[in-house]
């Protein structure tokens, strides 16, 4: 079924009413007749009938620009339900560590099944190296990391985190460096700023909780710690994050943490200090493997993934 600019647009592309009116399968009478209440109502002339052939006027050049960009809109909706509609039957194979998957996969999950209920999404949870192998041997479709390896990934941003080094409330360090401590809530809020960054050199002689060689965060501590020229004492070495930080609670250590743990876990008995190194941040991704068909399902899992992580 023709509309209003449906007649005008076919006069304007033929320059002819009597050549618009056989493409349309009207009369020319009807087809004149709904222009003019067209220009009536516009109260505005659109083409300048005395020329041959006919033109648009200026009113008439506005309005052809209007509605090709109606047109254009209503084409990108299309293609959007019928993207959307194709997508009611599918799978999702994600791999993430076990802190990533703790923290932000219910978020993933929640949004994503929202949007498309039949899309089936299972997840692995297992060590960095594992799920790459997993994922570079087709076993699954998308890794949530933090390095990967170009020549094999094609990777796409999730957020940027800041890193904080973690200490007991109630511990020495922090009572003698308590001008350099922020709390949980300071990093929450971004308040934290106001604070100075510790001088690592204060912290060279007390115990870190560290992750062993390896793990991403292991990379940025033993660069934060080159940068200061200082060489940790009496390490505990660990696998994960938070343990390292559960057993900072204990009075144990310090501990390199992220602002996404600060801001999703418990901090109460936990003050933190920030840290002045390009070391103190680190981008978190989610990656398939290269050269791979990307599937509706797979490309919407990855742009929800973006959407939720702007609010984490």
């Amino acid at each position: 079924m023709f509309s209003s600019k449906d007649y005008v647009y076919e006069v304007y592309r033929e320059k002819s009413f009597t050549l618009a009116a056989k493409k349309l399968f009207v009369s020319q009478p009807a087809l004149s007749a709904s222009i003019k209440k067209t220009e009536t109502e516009l109260g505005a002339e659109l083409f300048d009938r005395r020329s041959t052939p006919i033109r648009l006027t200026e009113a008439g050049k506005a309005y052809i620009e209007a509605v090709e960009q109606i047109y254009a809109i209503e084409e990108n909706l299309k293609n959007r339900l019928s993207d959307i509609n194709s997508l009611k039957t599918g799978s999702v194979i994600a791999g993430s560590a076990s802190f990533i998957s703790s923290y932000l996969i219910p978020e993933i999950l929640t949004a994503y099944k929202a949007n498309f209920p039949g899309i089936t999404v299972d997840l692995i949870e297992d060590s960095s190296n594992e799920l790459k192998e997993k994922a570079i041997n087709g076993l699954i479709d998308a890794v949530i990391d933090y390095d990967f390896d170009d020549a094999f990934f094609k990777s796409y941003p999730l957020k940027v985190e800041k890193i904080y080094i973690a200490a007991l409330k109630s511990s020495a360090v922090a009572e003698r460096l308590a001008e350099y401590t922020v709390t949980g809530a300071e990093v929450k809020s971004g308040r934290d700023k106001k604070t100075p960054p510790v001088p690592i050199s204060l912290l060279a002689d007390e115990r870190f909780i560290l992750l062993k060689r390896g793990n991403n965060m292991h990379t940025h501590a033993s660069n934060v710690f080159k940068d200061a020229g200082v060489s940790p004492k009496n390490s505990i070495w660990l696998d994960q994050q938070m343990t390292a930080y559960n057993v900072c609670l204990k009075g144990l250590g310090l501990a390199f943490v992220t602002d996404t743990l600060i801001k999703t876990t418990e901090v109460k008995n936990a003050v933190f200090f920030r840290i002045d190194s390009a070391h103190a941040k680190r981008t978190l991704w989610i990656a398939h493997r290269k050269n791979m068909e990307v599937t509706g399902s797979l490309s919407r899992f990855i742009s929800i993934s973006q959407d939720v992580c702007k609010n984490i």
